[in-house]
Protein backbone atom coordinates (compact mmCIF):
# COMPACT_ATOMS: atom_id res chain seq x y z
CA UNK A 1 0.00 0.00 0.00
CA UNK A 2 1.37 3.60 -0.98
CA UNK A 3 1.63 5.90 1.80
CA UNK A 4 0.08 9.38 1.51
CA UNK A 5 2.99 10.81 3.34
CA UNK A 6 5.73 8.84 0.48
CA UNK A 7 3.88 10.15 -2.58
CA UNK A 8 3.23 13.97 -1.79
CA UNK A 9 6.69 15.08 -1.78
CA UNK A 10 8.05 13.58 -4.97
CA UNK A 11 5.02 16.18 -6.51
CA UNK A 12 4.76 19.13 -4.54
CA UNK A 13 6.82 21.25 -3.01
CA UNK A 14 4.80 22.26 0.24
CA UNK A 15 2.75 20.29 2.48
CA UNK A 16 1.38 20.42 6.38
CA UNK A 17 -0.42 17.94 8.38
CA UNK A 18 -3.31 20.11 9.87
CA UNK A 19 -6.48 19.99 12.11
CA UNK A 20 -9.59 18.92 9.81
CA UNK A 21 -11.31 20.84 12.41
CA UNK A 22 -9.65 24.03 10.87
CA UNK A 23 -11.53 23.68 7.71
CA UNK A 24 -14.57 25.39 7.57
CA UNK A 25 -17.20 25.01 5.10
CA UNK A 26 -18.54 28.57 4.58
CA UNK A 27 -22.04 29.72 2.67
CA UNK A 28 -20.09 32.93 1.76
CA UNK A 29 -17.58 31.17 0.11
CA UNK A 30 -19.83 28.63 -1.73
CA UNK A 31 -21.83 31.72 -2.75
CA UNK A 32 -18.98 33.50 -4.48
CA UNK A 33 -19.38 30.38 -6.89
CA UNK A 34 -22.78 31.29 -7.91
CA UNK A 35 -21.66 35.22 -8.42
CA UNK A 36 -19.64 33.52 -10.68
CA UNK A 37 -16.63 35.95 -9.99
CA UNK A 38 -14.21 33.19 -11.74
CA UNK A 39 -16.31 32.93 -14.78
CA UNK A 40 -16.79 28.63 -14.27
CA UNK A 41 -20.24 28.99 -12.61
CA UNK A 42 -22.61 26.34 -14.48
CA UNK A 43 -19.45 25.45 -17.19
CA UNK A 44 -17.66 23.14 -15.59
CA UNK A 45 -17.88 19.34 -13.85
CA UNK A 46 -16.10 20.76 -11.03
CA UNK A 47 -17.76 23.69 -10.36
CA UNK A 48 -21.58 24.54 -8.77
CA UNK A 49 -24.26 23.50 -9.62
CA UNK A 50 -22.68 20.09 -10.86
CA UNK A 51 -21.03 19.33 -7.48
CA UNK A 52 -22.98 18.99 -4.56
CA UNK A 53 -24.55 20.91 -2.03
CA UNK A 54 -22.81 22.51 0.77
CA UNK A 55 -24.89 19.94 3.00
CA UNK A 56 -23.80 16.95 1.33
CA UNK A 57 -20.18 18.28 1.13
CA UNK A 58 -20.36 18.54 5.13
CA UNK A 59 -21.74 14.89 5.25
CA UNK A 60 -18.65 13.98 2.87
CA UNK A 61 -16.00 15.94 5.06
CA UNK A 62 -17.22 14.21 8.02
CA UNK A 63 -16.38 11.21 7.72
CA UNK A 64 -12.33 12.19 7.24
CA UNK A 65 -10.29 12.38 10.40
CA UNK A 66 -6.97 13.50 8.62
CA UNK A 67 -6.01 16.82 6.44
CA UNK A 68 -2.88 17.79 4.62
CA UNK A 69 -2.49 20.83 2.87
CA UNK A 70 -0.40 21.19 -0.17
CA UNK A 71 0.53 24.42 -1.70
CA UNK A 72 2.89 25.42 -4.46
CA UNK A 73 4.73 28.88 -4.61
CA UNK A 74 5.24 30.15 -8.77
CA UNK A 75 6.71 33.26 -9.75
CA UNK A 76 5.28 35.51 -12.91
CA UNK A 77 6.60 37.97 -14.90
CA UNK A 78 5.02 40.46 -12.94
CA UNK A 79 1.32 41.02 -11.13
CA UNK A 80 -0.60 41.42 -14.26
CA UNK A 81 0.95 37.78 -15.70
CA UNK A 82 -2.33 36.18 -16.66
CA UNK A 83 -0.81 33.62 -18.59
CA UNK A 84 1.59 32.95 -15.97
CA UNK A 85 -1.17 32.65 -13.43
CA UNK A 86 -3.05 30.05 -15.94
CA UNK A 87 -0.49 27.90 -16.90
CA UNK A 88 0.90 27.47 -13.16
CA UNK A 89 -3.00 26.58 -11.95
CA UNK A 90 -2.53 23.88 -15.12
CA UNK A 91 0.34 22.79 -13.46
CA UNK A 92 -0.60 22.54 -10.16
CA UNK A 93 -3.89 20.20 -11.23
CA UNK A 94 -1.32 17.93 -12.96
CA UNK A 95 0.98 17.68 -9.49
CA UNK A 96 -2.34 16.91 -7.94
CA UNK A 97 -3.55 14.13 -10.21
CA UNK A 98 -0.10 12.84 -10.50
CA UNK A 99 -0.48 12.64 -6.33
CA UNK A 100 -4.13 11.36 -6.96
CA UNK A 101 -2.64 8.56 -9.08
CA UNK A 102 0.34 7.43 -6.78
CA UNK A 103 -2.21 7.19 -3.99
CA UNK A 104 -2.74 3.21 -3.27
CA UNK A 105 -6.63 2.43 -4.12
CA UNK A 106 -7.10 0.68 -1.19
CA UNK A 107 -6.73 3.76 0.58
CA UNK A 108 -9.62 6.24 1.11
CA UNK A 109 -9.29 9.85 0.82
CA UNK A 110 -10.52 12.76 -1.36
CA UNK A 111 -8.10 15.12 -3.33
CA UNK A 112 -9.43 19.21 -3.07
CA UNK A 113 -7.61 21.44 -6.01
CA UNK A 114 -7.69 25.03 -6.95
CA UNK A 115 -10.02 26.68 -9.47
CA UNK A 116 -12.29 25.09 -12.43
CA UNK A 117 -10.92 21.96 -13.98
CA UNK A 118 -8.97 22.53 -17.14
CA UNK A 119 -7.47 18.94 -18.29
CA UNK A 120 -10.07 19.43 -21.10
CA UNK A 121 -9.98 22.15 -23.86
CA UNK A 122 -13.54 22.66 -23.41
CA UNK A 123 -15.16 21.04 -20.77
CA UNK A 124 -18.23 18.65 -21.87
CA UNK A 125 -20.96 19.96 -18.67
CA UNK A 126 -21.71 23.42 -21.21
CA UNK A 127 -22.89 20.73 -23.72
CA UNK A 128 -24.60 18.25 -21.46
CA UNK A 129 -22.09 15.60 -22.34
CA UNK A 130 -20.39 13.05 -19.54
CA UNK A 131 -17.38 14.31 -18.13
CA UNK A 132 -14.40 12.80 -20.26
CA UNK A 133 -12.40 12.21 -17.74
CA UNK A 134 -14.73 11.71 -14.84
CA UNK A 135 -11.86 9.53 -12.91
CA UNK A 136 -9.40 12.70 -13.19
CA UNK A 137 -11.64 15.37 -11.98
CA UNK A 138 -10.72 17.71 -8.86
CA UNK A 139 -13.21 19.76 -7.32
CA UNK A 140 -11.56 23.09 -5.82
CA UNK A 141 -11.29 23.85 -1.85
CA UNK A 142 -13.32 27.29 -2.85
CA UNK A 143 -16.64 25.03 -4.60
CA UNK A 144 -16.21 23.14 -1.46
CA UNK A 145 -17.29 26.39 0.63
CA UNK A 146 -13.51 26.33 2.05
CA UNK A 147 -12.07 29.93 2.66
CA UNK A 148 -8.53 29.26 1.87
CA UNK A 149 -7.48 32.42 2.98
CA UNK A 150 -8.44 31.70 6.46
CA UNK A 151 -7.42 28.17 6.67
CA UNK A 152 -3.65 29.00 5.86
CA UNK A 153 -3.76 31.47 7.70
CA UNK A 154 -5.39 30.15 11.15
CA UNK A 155 -2.71 27.22 10.60
CA UNK A 156 0.03 29.46 10.26
CA UNK A 157 0.68 29.46 6.41
CA UNK A 158 1.62 32.05 4.30
CA UNK A 159 -1.17 32.67 1.88
CA UNK A 160 0.90 35.47 0.02
CA UNK A 161 4.36 35.13 -0.85
CA UNK A 162 5.33 38.10 -2.31
CA UNK A 163 5.31 40.01 -4.98
CA UNK A 164 5.13 38.74 -8.38
CA UNK A 165 4.12 35.36 -7.36
CA UNK A 166 0.69 33.19 -6.94
CA UNK A 167 0.19 30.24 -4.43
CA UNK A 168 -2.10 27.51 -5.40
CA UNK A 169 -3.15 25.33 -2.88
CA UNK A 170 -4.95 22.00 -2.73
CA UNK A 171 -5.25 19.33 0.09
CA UNK A 172 -6.17 15.50 0.71
CA UNK A 173 -8.78 14.15 3.46
CA UNK A 174 -7.95 10.58 4.56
Amino acid sequence: MTNILDVIPRHVAHHHKIPISSIKLSEEVRNMCEQNRCGHYGKNWVCPPAIDDLDKIKKDFSSYDKFIVLYEVYELKNQYDWKGMVDSAIDFQHKLLDVKNQISKETRFKILGVGACALCKKCTYIDGEPCRRPDDKIISLEAHGIDVISLMKDNGLKYNNGPNTVTYIGGIMY
